[in-house]
């Protein structure tokens, strides 16, 4: 999982500098802690440490829905977002910063 995602944070910076002079934008966008159809289907396997889903979590404990993703999208897509590019953006509460 890092190395791919390591892969797409590389590929997304060199799109940005290749393509920004004609005009594109390339950002990636790294959600975590949405609640999403596979989050409330989510079980934890028998025998499995518990303490482990902390790692997960946001530092408030709460799940946010798709809606907070698309606010993000909304929002590099918009003429405030025009001066992003090349970066990748953490949605997610904190947990991976």
């Amino acid at each position: 999982y890092s190395a791919s995602k390591g892969g797409v944070l590389a590929l997304t910076h060199t799109l940005a500098v290749e393509f920004g002079k004609q005009g594109v934008r390339i950002n990636a966008l790294c959600p975590g802690s949405i609640k999403t159809p596979i989050f409330q289907s989510f079980q934890m396997p028998q025998g499995a440490d518990k303490s482990l889903l902390s790692r997960i979590l946001p530092f408030d404990g709460e799940f946010r829905p798709p809606e907070n993703v698309a606010a993000m999208v909304a929002l590099l897509a918009s003429d405030e977002g025009a001066h992003i590019n090349g970066t990748a953006i953490r949605i997610d509460g904190g947990m991976l910063a």
